[in-house]
């Protein structure tokens, strides 16, 4: 008797513990199931131009579910009239495409933005000429026929390299490759993960003199993500859960070259499937960091580009240490 009666208390402690363990296994499956009925909230990214190889990470989370993981129904888009940074200031697109040269006059205009991820580590965009121009180095371009979409920087860029005066084309091209063999100029900046594989694959023969070679100040961060500065202070929680998803994209991209390419290629099915692949494996070297880190900026890095650009008096007034750039918001 006197075992059974202390048996009997353990017993329903026992019991009041498996009850209350129960029901928290059942608040937890409720919880989860109230999580997953929550409604998406929306995500729009503007890219700056068609859908490439600089953009796969952000396909890769979306086909990969990453974005839906953090909470976010995203939308991929292109800007139409509007520039990407016309979109991100005005609070029409959460982040942004683009580059750090042209920041320059959008930050002198005091629009709010801010660059949150560096998309590659370092800048793969270089002067393209045909190789039957028997341009050497880039000083033997100087005086011959620029392609120029008459942006202050980088006509700058291109002149410290080439030397001045530059004999310019105004114009735009979306393909590179094509507009040299017609004659329509002499060389293009130009990206070699896009136009100089693209070259390669339609048998041209090119020389390419990447703009960090010619000059390391030119290094600078090329594409990267922008945001609304404002936004960013309001909800950074908003900011920080999906750059986690956009991270875990690229880091995707950058070990599986093949199965990103493939996912660009699903999602933008315009793309040339050989120009996707090619072009993936070379960019998916980019992206990291020595580290193995993604979207991490170098500050000193940042700051030479932009000094360089206020020693060439190419803003209104000086841009100061870390203008527009935070890595604030990516996730450790």
């Amino acid at each position: 008797m006197k075992m059974k009666f202390k048996f009997r208390p353990l017993v329903g402690v026992t019991l009041a513990a498996l009850m209350s363990a129960g029901l928290f296994a059942c608040q937890k499956q409720e919880s989860k199931q109230a999580a997953q009925e929550q409604p998406l909230q929306e995500l729009i990214i503007a890219l700056d131009w068609v859908p490439n190889t600089n953009h796969t990470g952000l396909y890769v989370a979306l086909d990969q579910g990453y974005f839906a993981k953090q909470g976010f129904d995203a939308k991929i888009v292109q800007p139409s009239e509007d520039s990407t940074s016309t979109l991100v200031a005005n609070q029409r697109a959460d982040f942004g495409v683009y580059f750090q040269p042209n920041m320059v006059k959008r930050l002198n205009k005091g629009e709010p933005i801010t660059a949150v991820a560096a998309i590659a580590q370092h800048n793969s965009a270089g002067l393209m000429s045909l190789a039957s121009l028997g341009a050497t180095s880039p000083k033997d371009l100087h005086g011959k026929r620029y392609s120029t979409w008459e942006d202050p920087v980088d006509d700058a860029t291109v002149a410290e390299i080439v030397g001045e005066p530059l004999v310019k084309i105004p114009g735009e091209s979306t393909d590179a490759t094509t507009a040299l063999r017609m004659g329509q100029f002499d060389y293009i900046m130009a990206y070699y993960g896009w136009d100089g594989i693209h070259a390669k694959i339609k048998g041209v023969e090119t020389n390419f003199f990447y703009l960090k070679d010619a000059n390391p100040i030119f290094d600078y961060y090329s594409p990267i993500l922008i945001a609304n500065t404002d936004a960013l202070k309001a909800n950074p929680e908003k900011y920080k859960k999906a750059l986690a998803a956009i991270k875990e994209g690229y880091l995707y991209a950058a070990k599986n070259p093949e199965a990103s390419a493939e996912i660009l290629v699903k999602h933008a099915p315009e793309i040339n499937p050989e120009l996707a692949k090619q072009s993936q494996a070379y960019l998916s070297t980019l992206y990291l960091d020595d580290k193995g880190d993604w979207g991490r900026f170098d500050y000193a890095r940042w700051d030479r580009f932009f000094g360089w650009v206020n020693d060439k008096g190419l803003t209104d007034k000086p841009l100061p240490p870390q203008a527009g750039v935070t890595n604030d918001y990516l996730p450790n």
